[in-house]
């Protein structure tokens, strides 16, 4: 009898398989923003719009990754995507649980476009207008506080 019990449960485990939830472990981990550059936003009559705290998403893990499962962000932070190239970019917002406000920019450092408000868990495709090296993300609503324009400066730096 025990040996039959023991058989059924292993079969029902390898036909409905027996691993853990992954979405509630990935939720459980601790997504605190990680500090790991700096930047500054400018204006072209040369004033500061903002001063930015960055996390990095700058690996293929990073980038998919995103802003999934973080639950805020405040107005002086943000994520900045790095890629190795200057394409346009599509971004969206699926299992992304925070408003954000998606900015484009060229490798020259220069706001291409953005997007404000994006919806959490919006599947839509949010494309660059031109060819952008790196994507910001910040809180929603930021864009139109800073008075942010397509052309402004962005500056950046790793912290050591």
């Amino acid at each position: 009898m025990r040996k039959l019990f023991l058989g059924t449960l292993i079969l029902t485990c390898l036909l409905h398989g027996c691993k853990p939830d992954q979405e509630a472990e990935m939720r459980a981990r601790d997504w605190s923003f990680k500090n790991e550059a700096q930047a500054v936003l400018i204006n072209k009559e040369k004033d500061t719009l903002q001063q930015l705290k960055l996390e990095l998403a700058d690996t293929d893990y990073t980038i998919q990754l995103g802003m999934m499962y973080r639950e805020q962000l405040t107005e002086d932070q943000g994520m900045l995507f790095v890629f190795n190239d200057s394409r346009p970019r599509f971004f969206y917002m699926k299992n992304t649980d925070v408003p954000l406000d998606i900015i484009y920019i060229t490798a020259n450092n220069r706001i291409d476009s953005y997007y404000t408000n994006a919806v959490p868990k919006d599947e839509t495709l949010l494309k660059s207008k031109g060819e952008a090296q790196y994507v910001l993300e910040v809180k929603a609503g930021m864009v139109e506080k800073w008075n942010l324009k397509e052309g402004d400066l962005f500056k950046w730096q790793k912290i050591n």
